[in-house]
């Protein structure tokens, strides 16, 4: 069974990303990482968010590039693999999106 919000945020989350990193203010960055860990709860990715999150209340620039490096290594690979066909591009595209992002701030 198909459920359209994973789309929605999908495609949000990607249109941010592709504005880049400082056009996107860090409420709403916190808002759609939240929207993330709610629907990852219970894997790996979730917890890797939640380390986003405090890295960017922090300021921690550092952190926030290389973590997001990671997540969007284990989104292009582990994540892409185990959704559907339908979805797989997109999960592909943000982890691009995200260690591209992650690459800019190092």
């Amino acid at each position: 069974m198909t459920h359209s919000t994973p789309t929605v945020d999908l495609d949000t989350t990607i249109a941010a990303l592709q504005q880049g990193l400082t056009s996107v203010p860090a409420d709403e960055a916190v808002a759609i990482i939240d929207s993330w860990q709610q629907q990852l709860q219970g894997h790996d990715l979730a917890e890797d968010l939640g380390e986003l999150k405090q890295a960017l209340l922090n300021g921690d620039t550092a952190s926030i590039a290389e973590i997001l490096v990671d997540l969007g290594e284990d989104t292009s690979g582990e994540a892409a693999s185990s959704v559907s066909d339908e979805i797989s591009p997109k999960i592909k595209q943000l982890g691009e999106l995200l260690m591209q992002a992650g690459r800019s701030l190092q």
